[in-house]
């Protein structure tokens, strides 16, 4: 061990050198100066003198790495000793590299839970969907004739029948089903019945998905057949919180919406489905969707397409491979379904038919859709705050190496190599990025968790330093630490020896370098700051857009009321005597202006369209001709503050037994009446029958039902109370009120009771929530970016005061000298101010054409503004403009009363 004991002692002496060493070398330096040596001359011939001054000989052989290991270690120690002697600059940088590291580290956590996060499944790198389509539900009418998203019963069978290149290949609903869920003795006992969500799935799902359950088992291709006994699989949440966690519920019964199915299975915890939300209650094979459902079956159709797909490729096979034969497998289902009836169109109508493989190992996420441009701009956003934060500590350092320079100066006499000097400097900025990146983490872990509640709260894949969040926090922690510490390295590397130490003995601060290099940084900073507040206004403008937009109704005062006629047992052909009974009591109650009836409300997120024929219209060669369908009732116009435009509204009268009518909209009339009124036109709903069997009576104005960027496409609003068809089992109860309509809910819902006890209520809510929760994105975004770009804000604020304090402490002599020589406060003070407004004009010409740039990267999520919006452009550069004035102010004041006296005396 003495070995190690001789290479560490040498790095203790180094240690020891100190202001007086300074004061020798300078002296010595001076007197051969003074003999008639150049100063270059001098400066190396102290060198050699000075040279072995606390060297210790090597007595023992060293290998290359155990010196490198000793050099490192001696870096580190050193490095820690400084940064403990100067706990005040420490303190700062660290605090200022923990915001801008936590910011990246909580935001990159996200983007890796919301976007990047695998399924909680066996292998998830070998799932392949053949849609992650958002859209739910099922669509009847012919086939596609392009790309296939979703399938018939007929077609899924016999793609799942091929020889293809699938380990396997599962089939399931495209969105779950609300039943009524009761655990008792039989489905009329008196236990209570509460709603469950019910997905239906083949019976080899849970083996494609690659899960197994914690109790029982999960499903089978036995369970999915024909006449096999009614079993279902519970999801480990509702198993903990609605059957207790019952370690004795498999084999029991629950009755759903009153069939019977046996328990017999419980999934893992973490398991959740195909789709990133809310696990389903139960797990039901595909044959019981009759049950389920309360519809006729779908299993028989070839004309339904209900199932989505999902495969668990082959070992070895790619998702190429497998797209190419299932097309070519899709393609023979087809050219055999139509046999000799074959024709040239319909075969090259079939070769158009083709299947698009994804990626499955992330399922099917809303969140990855909506949030994926905001998070990748949210990850550019956090990285600017970085580098404000890195320029600011990059300033601090600069001003420490100037203090130190005395130091430094000393090593380089004693023969330490420049390169040797900037390594040292650069581990110390490492060394000080490392502390402030713990510092960051802990932020980011407190943070990460109130920004995922903004995002995403109701999440399954909630957000976690994995390995991967880790391995990039610490790649930005090296480049944070060499980015804020090249700068004072290589500014120290360059120093002068016999300068240095004269003016490090005198203690002069700085230099012209150092101050342009800490200019420059600012500049930077002032550039950055202007990018991200341009953005924030841009973003911001456009939510304030999104929210003011127009929609065509009044959405103030509207209470939507969720109810289930198909879950209290009601069919099409006796529901419009309940919709008749609803009707007339709800507006009876106080407080009701009027209430009518409607499948669905606008930003529900649901919608219908179906194929239209109209009467005396001429189709065109390729012309859609489809309309959103909405059945609505008596009132609704009134109800929901739409205008009328023509004719009248559909009332009570337009009951069973009288002549169907319908209400359009004006894209309706746009599309296939131009020129003329629709009053009395007839069409039909679904495939062409000729029957005209609506007449259009009314003519409704415009109104945004769905994605307010999106086009209004053609509406028809036909009578609720006069449809017989299982769409009608889907209302719901819209009111508007003369007060606050949530004071209402608990009134209708016993209004509601009063009609029918057992008609469920399945929740209430105001339109104007309704329609604010689908602009949560867009909030979110805005509210992110301007919060990053005020820390941004803020950071650049310091960094300015901190430069421009140094400065005025640097000048200290010069401005005695001019004050002296008559010089009043204010011409200090406009001197300092002027220098401030020269670094903000550079900054702003630096940071538009910037800006102007940058913000075509959120083209795509703005609304109605442009991406080069001068209105945002003035209001980011006054705030900068504001912000930088009062930064600078500060230190000019304090220049202005500076003591003449005290100042001519400052070194």
């Amino acid at each position: 061990m003495n070995w190690l004991k001789q290479l560490f002692s040498r790095r203790r002496l180094y240690d020891q050198l100190d202001q007086e060493m300074a004061l020798h070398l300078e002296q010595r330096i001076e007197e051969l100066t003074a003999s008639g040596m150049t100063e270059r001359e001098a400066t190396a011939a102290a060198r050699r003198e000075f040279g072995n001054v606390g060297m210790v000989k090597e007595t023992v052989p060293v290998a290359w790495g155990w010196r490198w290991l000793e050099d490192l270690f001696g870096d580190l120690r050193f490095g820690v000793r400084m940064l403990r002697k100067n706990a005040g600059f420490t303190a700062v940088a660290i605090l200022m590299l923990a915001l801008g590291i936590g910011a990246n580290t909580a935001i990159f956590t996200i983007f890796d839970a919301v976007l990047l996060e695998s399924l909680p499944v066996r292998e998830p790198s070998r799932l392949v969907l053949f849609s992650d389509d958002l859209s739910e539900g099922s669509y009847r009418g012919d086939p596609p004739s392009n790309r296939w998203d979703a399938f018939s019963t007929e077609v899924s069978d016999y793609i799942r029948k091929q020889p293809l290149p699938f380990e396997s290949l599962a089939a399931f609903r495209s969105g779950e089903d609300t039943v009524t869920a009761r655990l008792a003795d039989s489905p009329s006992a008196s236990g209570l019945a509460e709603r469950a969500l019910v997905h239906l799935v083949s019976g080899n799902y849970f083996s494609t998905m690659g899960v197994d359950s914690v109790m029982g088992r999960t499903l089978s291709p036995e369970d999915d057949r024909p006449n096999a006994p009614p079993v279902a699989v519970a999801s480990y949440c509702y198993w903990k919180q609605r059957l207790h966690g019952d370690p004795t519920v498999i084999g029991k019964i629950a009755y759903l919406n009153g069939s019977a199915f046996t328990i017999v299975g419980v999934t893992p915890p973490e398991f959740f489905g195909e789709r990133i939300r809310r696990s389903p209650d139960f797990w039901t094979p595909l044959v019981f969707q009759p049950q389920i459902e309360l519809l006729p079956s779908y299993l028989e159709r070839t004309d339904e397409y209900w199932l989505l797909l999902m495969g668990r490729l082959s070992p070895g096979a790619t998702r190429a491979q497998a797209q190419a034969a299932t097309t070519a497998a899709l393609q023979q289902f087809l050219m055999n379904k139509e046999g000799s009836k074959l024709t040239d169109a319909l075969q090259r109508d079939i070769a158009r038919s083709h299947v698009e493989l994804v990626d499955g190992a992330g399922g099917i996420s809303w969140l990855r859709f909506e949030y994926s441009q905001p998070l990748h701009i949210l990850l550019a956003v956090v990285a600017m705050v970085l580098l404000i934060a890195c320029a600011n500590v990059g300033n601090l350092l600069l001003s420490r190496s100037a203090i130190r320079q005395t130091e430094i100066s000393v090593r380089l006499a004693l023969g330490g190599s420049r390169l040797r000097l900037i390594r040292q400097l650069l581990t110390e900025s490492i060394l000080l990025a490392t502390l402030g990146a713990t510092c960051g983490l802990l932020l980011a872990h407190w943070a990460v968790n109130v920004l995922f509640t903004l995002v995403a709260g109701n999440s399954p894949m909630k957000p976690h330093l994995n390995a991967l969040v880790l391995a990039f926090t610490i790649v930005i922690t090296m480049i944070a630490g060499i980015l804020f510490g090249l700068a004072p390295a290589f500014s120290a590397g360059r120093a002068d020896l016999a300068t240095s130490l004269k003016a490090g003995v005198r203690g002069v601060t700085g230099d012209r370098r150092k101050v342009g290099v800490a200019h420059s940084l600012i500049v930077a900073q002032i550039a950055i700051s202007l990018v991200l507040l341009v953005g924030a206004n841009l973003l911001a403008r456009s939510l304030l857009n999104l929210e003011k937009q127009p929609l065509g109704f009044d959405q103030s005062h509207v209470l939507l009321v969720g109810v289930s006629p198909r879950m209290a047992d009601y069919k099409p052909e006796n529901v419009a005597e309940l919709y008749r009974k609803l009707y007339e009591r709800l507006n009876t109650l106080p407080g009701v202006r009027t209430a009518t009836l409607a499948r669905y409300s606008p930003m529900s997120g649901s919608s219908s369209t179906d194929n239209i024929s109209i009467q005396g219209h001429a189709d065109k060669p390729g012309e859609d001709l489809s309309a959103e369908n909405i059945l609505v009732g008596p009132s609704y116009a009134e109800t929901m503050g739409m205008t009328l435009l023509q004719g009248r509204e559909i009332g009570l009268p337009d009951a069973p037994g009288a002549s169907k009518v319908a209400m359009v909209n004006e894209a309706f009339v746009r599309a296939y009446f131009p020129g003329e009124s629709p009053l009395g036109h007839h069409f039909d709903v679904g495939k062409p029958k000729n029957t005209g069997e609506y007449e259009i009576v009314g003519v409704l104005r415009d109104a945004q039902f769905h994605d307010v960027k999106g086009k209004i496409r053609p509406m028809v609003f036909p009578a609720i109370l006069q449809d017989t068809s299982q769409t009608a089992l889907s209302g719901g109860v819209i009111l508007r009120t003369t007060g606050d309509p949530t004071s209402m809910a608990a009134t209708v819902r016993q209004a509601v009771a009063e009609v029918d006890p057992n008609l469920p209520v399945t929740g209430t809510r105001t339109l104007t929530n309704q329609i604010a929760a689908t602009f949560d994105v867009e909030r979110v975004a805005a509210e992110l970016v301007s919060f990053f770009g005020g820390l941004a804000l803020l950071l650049a604020c310091v960094g300015l005061y901190g430069v421009f304090m140094q400065g005025v402490s640097r000048r200290t002599n010069e401005i005695g000298v001019r004050m002296a020589l008559g010089a009043q406060g204010r011409d200090i003070l406009w001197m300092v101010l002027r220098h401030t407004i020269t670094l903000l004009v550079t900054g702003l010409a630096i940071g538009i054409p910037v800006a102007l740039t940058a913000t075509r990267l959120v083209k795509s999520q703005l609304y109605d503004v442009g991406a080069a919006d001068a209105l945002s452009f003035i209001i980011a550069a006054l705030i900068l403009v504001s912000v930088a004035i009062f930064a600078g102010l500060l230190p000019a004041r304090r220049a202005a009363a500076v003591d003449p006296v005290v100042a001519l005396r400052y070194e």
